[in-house]
């Protein structure tokens, strides 16, 4: 059982109703609440409002359509990234989250935030859920589609497999955006090495170590990134994180 994170939301939903009266359906609201639970009384492991602001800044620049997560915890990233989308019909937010407990967590902030138009949580290992996603949305769509936006914070060690999962789909393609948390601390050495190696190496990386997370899908070495780690530090506890944000560019031939 996830203590903690059961603890944050019996600490919201147990506020006076008239307190949830005026904080329902805004998004700001309660991550405020889970902001002050997390500084307060225990810490989560939530992108929080520092790098979340430069994620939030890069979302209204980039206008994504649709936009997906690995690793949706207790639905901070959901709630502060789906409600940055753009005010469009088509603009969908997707959550995908191994734990069955913290999904439902996510689900009850994400209603109180007035957020379950236009985010949905999807339940179940990343890889197996991406090829759900394409065989649902070719099937929509007709044809090929990617996503336009990625968020990645789930297991570090996964980092690198399912992105090679989402290459192999041809869920990334140019313009798309891809960001992810945890760059410094706990860290995430294996994946900025791939994301910022020339495709050279990371076709050497995919032809000699077996992807754990499906061994079907190698990755596709052909394509041009541009990527940077970004410091941010949290003015109130001082910790130093960073944030990896990557552009594809282009498709090479071969």
């Amino acid at each position: 059982m996830p203590e903690k994170e059961q603890k944050v939301l019996q600490h919201i939903l147990s506020l006076p109703e008239d307190r949830l009266k005026q904080i329902r359906g805004k998004p700001q609201e309660v991550l405020k609440l889970i902001d002050d639970f997390s500084e307060n009384v225990e810490s989560l492991m939530n992108i929080g409002p520092y790098k979340g602001k430069l994620i939030v800044d890069k979302i209204k620049e980039k206008k994504p359509k649709i936009m997906v997560e690995l690793g949706g915890y207790v639905g901070y990233s959901a709630i502060l990234f789906g409600s940055s989308l753009p005010d469009d019909p088509s603009s969908h937010y997707y959550s995908l989250e191994l734990n069955e407990e913290f999904a439902n967590i996510s689900r009850q902030l994400i209603d109180l935030a007035g957020l379950s138009h236009r985010v949905s949580i999807i339940v179940g290992k990343a890889s197996s859920s991406l090829v759900e996603m394409v065989d649902h949305f070719e099937e929509g769509n007709k044809g090929y589609f990617s996503f336009d936006f990625i968020f990645i914070d789930h297991w570090k060690d996964m980092y690198v497999p399912d992105l090679r999962v989402l290459e192999s789909l041809t869920l990334i393609s140019p313009g798309t955006i891809i960001v992810a948390d945890n760059i410094y601390y706990p860290g995430a050495p294996d994946y900025v090495k791939y994301i910022q190696g020339s495709p050279e190496e990371r076709r050497d990386h995919n032809y000699t170590v077996t992807n754990v997370a499906a061994p079907e899908f190698q990755g596709r070495w052909n394509i041009l990134y541009k990527s940077e780690t970004i410091p941010v530090k949290n003015p109130k506890s001082g910790t130093e994180d960073a944030i990896e944000v990557t552009e594809c560019v282009e498709y090479l031939n071969g």
